[in-house]
C-alpha cells in the first residue's frame, strides 16, 4: 500500500463518518465547518506528500488531522507506509 491509497481512505472513513460533522464553532463561537476542512487537509495530504518543498505545509496539514480524526484511523498498517509518512513529517 502506498501513502495515496492510506489518504485516500482516510477520506473515505471521514466522507462516512456521521460522528464528524460541519455543526461546530471555533473557540471565538464563530461558525467553522470541521469537515470541509478536514477534507481539503487530507486533500493536500493526498496530493503533495510526494514533494519536499511541501514538507511545512504537509506538517501543518496533519497536525490538523491529528486533532480531528480518531488516533487508530492515523496509523498506516504496513511498515514501508509508516517509515514513509515518518518522512515526509
Amino acid at each position: 500500500m502506498s501513502l495515496e491509497i492510506f489518504f485516500k481512505q482516510l477520506i473515505q472513513k471521514t466522507e462516512a463518518s456521521e460522528e464528524i460533522t460541519n455543526a461546530g464553532t471555533d473557540e471565538e463561537g464563530f461558525y467553522k465547518p470541521t469537515r470541509t476542512i478536514l477534507l481539503r487537509h487530507l486533500q493536500l495530504l493526498k496530493d503533495l506528500h510526494k514533494k519536499p518543498l511541501a514538507k511545512p505545509m504537509l506538517r501543518q496539514s496533519w497536525e490538523y488531522v491529528v486533532e480531528h480524526l480518531p488516533a487508530e484511523w492515523l496509523v498506516p498498517t504496513d511498515k514501508a507506509d509508516q517509515e514513509e509518512l515518518k518522512k515526509m513529517l
